[in-house]
């Protein structure tokens, strides 16, 4: 097991642990004051109190990222609380829509905007969300104190503070651990860092620009002083190119190199590298070498966590290995129609290569089983 999976286990664990104490002494106690009388109420205020203490610790969070983002001179590329997004699209107007994210209860993609700043600095985008959860904290707990000993509903909101605090001090604790976990958190990011901003900058710049924004990506008067840094999300994006243009080589020699700096890297870049590996290999090598390759090399979780993830690159292997490999019409179909929504949240620097690899994939499928007939109805069009 992956040391950032026992890590996050035993957060998940301490989370669970506290609720428990928490929910059998503070609560348990708070009961016989309260001015609820029923225990199905008591139940019902402590769900909402829960809820409004995950929504504004997740809201505190994101508005930190974004005033911070905007004082370290960065633009914001998307900006998303539990799925609801508002992002720039390629003419550079504001939209909206429900996508997924990577974090916890959200997610705001950022890249250097160099227009505005010469150096942006990342540590006010990374730190203003734990300084306003902090701040939170200490009104809830203020707050708290000003109403605890008061009777009846007034004594209920008074612990309604109290469980918010609690609630924003186990967000707090998840997000500022210095290490990889199930979603990229602010402690992982500033560990990221090292004291090489301008190395964290082109990392953000190759995660998350697109067509509307020009990225200096390798500024001159720091490559003149040392060798330009490696970059796992930038190298991902130029092993699509590769395989667009049928480069296998090279592209299996980079996506090796990305696997040397796995140490660097998120779960969700060490899982698209394994993706795009197995797409290479199917792609360029004969029937027998693809066989055992899918045997030795590809686990029967990978083979699960490709069926489940709702990305292009993932779902462009998923149909080759579900239709080649398992010759599963229903596990292809169900690829299928996550395609158009996945399309739209390829970022635009990469859309063009992906629709022509998704349509090299679909049509090796379609040359397998030509009785599968829907199959042509899901090509993708500019």
């Amino acid at each position: 097991m992956k040391k950032e999976n026992i890590i996050g286990i035993l957060i998940y664990l301490l989370v669970f642990a506290v609720a428990i104490i928490y929910g059998f002494t503070v609560l348990q106690t708070h009961y016989a004051h309260s001015g609820i009388k029923t225990v199905f109420l008591y139940a019902v205020y402590i769900i909402v109190s829960v809820l409004i203490g995950v929504f504004a610790s997740g809201l505190l969070n994101e508005l930190g990222h974004l005033l911070g983002a905007k004082t370290g001179g960065y633009r914001i590329m998307s900006w998303c609380l539990f799925y609801f997004t508002i992002y720039l699209n390629k003419d550079g107007k504001h939209k909206a829509k429900f996508a997924n994210f990577d974090g916890l209860t959200g997610e705001t993609k950022i890249v250097p905007n160099y227009e505005k700043k010469e150096n942006p600095n990342p540590y006010p985008y990374l730190l203003y969300g734990t300084v306003f959860n902090v701040a939170w904290i200490a009104a809830c707990i203020f707050l708290f104190f000003t109403f605890k000993d008061n009777k009846g509903f007034d004594s209920d909101i008074g612990y309604a503070f109290l469980t918010c605090a609690v609630i924003a001090s186990l967000v707090l604790v998840y997000n500022i651990i210095p290490t990889k976990l199930d979603s990229t958190t602010d402690g992982y990011r500033l560990s990221q860092i090292k004291g090489d901003v301008v190395g964290f900058n082109d990392r953000l710049a190759a995660e998350n620009a697109g067509e509307i924004l020009t990225v200096n990506v390798k500024k001159e008067e720091e490559t003149s002083k040392k060798p330009a840094k490696f970059i796992p999300e930038s190298a991902l994006n130029e092993v699509c190119a590769l395989l667009a243009e049928k480069k296998y080589d090279e592209a299996f020699s980079l996506l090796n190199e990305i696997d040397e700096h796995q140490k660097e890297c998120s779960s969700r870049v060490m899982f698209e590298t394994k993706s795009q590996h197995i797409f290479a290999y199917i792609m360029s090598k004969d029937k027998k070498e693809i066989d055992e390759y899918y045997e030795n090399e590809v686990s029967f979780s990978m083979r699960r966590d490709l069926a489940n993830e709702s990305t292009m690159p993932v779902i462009r292997t998923y149909i080759l290995t579900a239709g080649l490999l398992d010759g599963s019409q229903s596990e292809v179909m169900l690829a299928l129609k996550k395609v158009v929504r996945a399309y739209k949240n390829v970022p635009a620097n990469r859309r063009h290569n992906e629709l022509v690899l998704f349509n090299e994939a679909l049509d090796k499928v379609i040359e397998a089983h030509p009785k599968w007939e829907e199959l042509p109805n899901y090509k993708l069009y500019e």
